[in-house]
């Protein structure tokens, strides 16, 4: 089964083998870098799944499914207001498969540079943790903030096992 994702970093493209390969045996993932019209940092819900529409959607070619994941934060009745969010959506050349990650809160540090700074989060994060500004490609934020236990691959995959589950169940929703 040939997959197609909407980006060439390795987070999802390792989240995305992973889930794939819980249901199918034979998985090829290629990544295609893939831009979008949406803001770096979308920054509520309508427009982190648009990119994930437009990034599965402009993929599809020579596949079985094309994938486009977008991460970012959205209003929240929570103390900072903010929460990020990964949508992962599959498409299979005629319909979508809309999956999403847990939510976690932004600190209010981050939130600050975020929005009043006009940061991107990689950069945000990297000043707020100290680290290298590359942590959007190994552990995430969400690496961070668990202590280790919960990685960014890990927490992108659990939004692609969700859009998955319409289509490797799908007697449920005929």
């Amino acid at each position: 089964m040939k997959i197609n994702i909407g980006s060439e970093n390795p987070v999802k493209i390792n989240a995305v083998k992973n889930a794939f390969k819980k249901y199918f045996d034979k998985v090829e993932v290629k990544g295609i870098e893939t831009k979008t019209d949406i803001r770096d940092q979308p920054l509520n819900l309508l427009e982190i799944i648009e990119g994930a529409k437009t990034r599965a959607k402009k993929n599809f070619s020579d596949c079985s499914y094309s994938v486009g994941i977008e991460s970012g934060i959205m209003g929240f009745p929570s103390e900072t207001g903010y929460m990020e969010i990964t949508v992962a959506v599959i498409f299979d050349g005629q319909n979508f498969f809309f999956g999403t990650s847990p939510l976690f809160e932004y600190p209010q540090k981050a939130v600050r540079l975020l929005l009043q700074e006009r940061h991107d989060v990689t950069t945000a994060f990297a000043e707020l943790f100290g680290k290298e500004k590359d942590l959007g490609r190994k552990n995430g934020a969400v690496g961070e903030l668990t202590k280790g236990k919960l990685n960014r691959t890990q927490f992108t995959e659990l939004a692609v096992l969700m859009a998955l589950t319409k289509i490797v169940s799908k007697e449920f929703f005929e």
